[in-house]
């Protein structure tokens, strides 16, 4: 299903000069792996700065993959959904369509994929929903009350409900420069 999904998503990337190229991050060329390198390790520190402060994050964080995970330089890393809780995490413009187009699936189908974009790397890694998510990603019905008034009264657009196990939740993002 992967290799499906992202098939169709490549055959339907613009071309270099309309736009980013969307492809499997083992892909880009050599000139690029610096970038994607220091993009990848931009995603592991904020996802295990995420996981010590709030326990979420990165659910596979441990001791090992965490240990010597700092921010990286020059790297913008966000985090970003097709169903915003926060519409300050609106995907940037390279991602926006493969946001959109894995919305709804499960995370195991959906591959991590890199976006030459010339000067810059762009570079998305999946968030699968896991137990600890559905405190608040569940269907709005099955929250518990208090949750849902404190989501109702912070996010009043949240469109971040209804997740189940196993549900793409949405990215963590990168954006290196090429150097």
């Amino acid at each position: 299903m992967r290799t499906a999904l992202l098939a169709a998503l490549l055959l339907a990337a613009p071309e270099p000069r309309m736009g980013p190229r969307l492809q499997p991050p083992a892909e880009l060329p050599a000139a690029l792996q610096p970038a994607l390198h220091r993009a990848e390790e931009a995603i592991r520190a904020a996802a295990c700065e995420a996981e010590r402060r709030f326990g979420e994050g990165d659910p596979d964080a441990n001791a090992s993959h965490c240990q010597g995970a700092a921010p990286v330089r020059g790297v913008e890393v966000g985090r970003t959904s097709a169903r915003l809780r926060n519409p300050g995490n609106a995907p940037p413009r390279w991602a926006r369509a493969y946001v959109a187009a894995t919305d709804g699936r499960k995370a195991a189908d959906v591959p991590a994929v890199a976006f030459d974009l010339g000067d810059r790397v762009g570079l998305l890694r999946p968030v699968e929903i896991r137990k600890r998510c559905l405190a608040c990603h569940a269907p709005r019905q099955e929250l518990d009350e208090d949750t849902r008034d404190w989501l109702a009264s912070a996010y009043p657009r949240d469109r971040a409900l209804g997740y189940a196990l196993g549900d793409l939740r949405g990215f963590w993002w990168a954006e290196a420069p090429a150097r």
